[in-house]
């Protein structure tokens, strides 16, 4: 189980070990496993300040992910011991949050910041935070990781890199939609097979949803190597970076996307115009 205690004021610290089922192939956690963490601190923090899920459908609404950023050193191994620091930031059209996760010598191996919305359950619009719920926010905010560029790049290569999925009711979240962390696990699928390897994974995840999935969808998840974008770092935790790619989630009955990442590495990204 995990554990939890406040830090600062609004900041909150809580602990996990790293799960055997939660590591991929490269013998380190995958990008969902992170993201999993990620949502359960954002969560449990949320309902200690009074803005989380339980105050919000009291109003028949609910805090959906709009984007995400990871900045990432590595990866932590099955049975490692890691704290995850959260706080919620600025309160603007979105609900900004930000993210430190520590390992078990208090190093910081990965850096975050995510931007939420809240939706009607009714009509699956997008909603305002009730009244009452704004005082809750702290009204002098830390400030969280930036997003790599202020728009992801469409991509548009003639050939990217295929990989075709349905989703499972298995991807659903209590939302009923498929939940934020699938995406970071499907936006790599099309990759090629070395990109797998613990060496090469990306140092940058800048990913934006913009549509809700639902059972038995038909999806392509595509990805082509790309320019990195004006504005993106060129070193993350002291990694130099060489590549970048442009990844999208489209549906194929209409061509609509789902969702549009941009991924940064430090291994040579074949075919990168950089």
């Amino acid at each position: 189980m995990p554990e939890h205690s406040h830090a600062a004021p609004y900041e909150f610290d809580i602990s996990f070990s790293v799960r055997y089922g939660e590591i991929g192939e490269n013998g380190v956690a995958t990008l969902s496993s992170l993201g999993n963490w990620l949502q359960e601190s954002a969560g449990r923090n949320a309902e200690l300040l009074g803005f989380g899920e339980n105050d919000l459908l009291r109003h028949d609404l609910t805090w959906v992910l709009t984007r995400l950023v990871l900045r990432i050193d590595r990866l932590p191994r099955e049975g490692e011991h890691l704290r995850i620091h959260t706080w919620p930031s600025t309160l603007d059209h979105f609900g900004h949050r930000g993210y430190e996760v520590y390992d078990e010598k208090d190093r910081l191996i990965v850096s975050g910041g995510s931007a939420w919305s809240v939706m009607s359950l009714a009509d699956r619009s997008m909603a305002q935070l009730p009244d009452e719920l704004v005082p809750r926010y702290p009204s002098t905010p830390r400030p969280c990781a930036p997003f790599a560029c202020r728009v992801i790049p469409r991509l548009r290569a003639d050939t990217p890199s295929k990989s075709l999925l349905r989703v499972r009711r298995d991807d659903l979240d209590i939302n009923g939609h498929v939940n934020n962390t699938r995406y970071l696990a499907w936006i790599l699928e099309p990759l090629p097979s070395e990109s797998s390897r613990e060496n090469s994974m990306p140092r940058l995840v800048d990913i934006t949803f913009r549509a809700e999935c639902f059972p038995q969808e038909e999806l392509e998840c595509l990805c082509a190597p790309s320019a990195i974008p004006s504005g993106a770092e060129r070193e993350i935790f002291r990694h130099a970076i060489s590549g970048a790619r442009l990844h999208s989630i489209q549906r194929l009955s209409d061509g609509s996307e789902v969702c549009r990442a941009l991924t940064l590495w430090d291994t040579p990204q074949d075919g990168n115009a950089d």
